[in-house]
């Protein structure tokens, strides 16, 4: 797991899939429309059909912690990047080693997830601002989509998808 500003995303790898999806994470206006986008690879590769890379962009209301879904992938990286106001803000998110976890739904290939019951004690939690990301690996378990006041609020944000094999060396 990474979580750092958006501005020092350099810092971290010099991979094609590092760097197309950052590069098209700073085209990002108020007007990006909902839903996934494909994002394209050095070499004409593509997110499209074989969806090495791609992003979504939705929105959704902030949930009470334990009403969030927790999760994490084995085939997929997950870039998440909450949007700036108006239509964005903060949310809370968390982090935890599979080892700790209990599964509440096996993995479903075709979701590329699977799902975890929430632990007795959260100890990686924190709060995702717009000018952040957070990169979660198959390794990494995570939840997102938290309240941040006690009122829920409804937010957009993007989640770019990429192959974790592409941030191999």
């Amino acid at each position: 797991m990474i979580l750092d500003s958006l501005a020092n995303w350099p810092l971290y790898f010099a991979l094609p899939a590092w760097n197309a999806a950052f590069g098209w994470l700073q085209t990002i206006t108020a007007e990006t429309a909902l839903g996934e986008h494909a994002i394209e690879l050095p070499g004409g590769l593509s997110g499209g059909n074989n969806r090495d890379i791609y992003a979504v962009v939705f929105d959704f209301e902030t949930k009470n912690l334990l009403d969030t879904t927790l999760e994490a992938h084995r085939i997929y990286a997950d870039i998440h990047v909450p949007l700036t106001a108006p239509t964005g803000g903060p949310e809370v998110h968390a982090r935890f080693c599979l080892e700790e976890l209990d599964e509440k739904a096996p993995y479903d290939a075709a979701k590329d997830a699977a799902f975890f019951e929430h632990p007795d004690r959260f100890n990686a939690l924190f709060t995702l601002h717009p000018g952040q990301f957070a990169l979660y690996l198959p390794q990494d378990a995570h939840l997102s989509q938290c309240k941040t006041s006690p009122a829920p609020q409804r937010l957009r944000k993007v989640v770019v998808k990429i192959r974790a094999e592409l941030l191999h060396p």
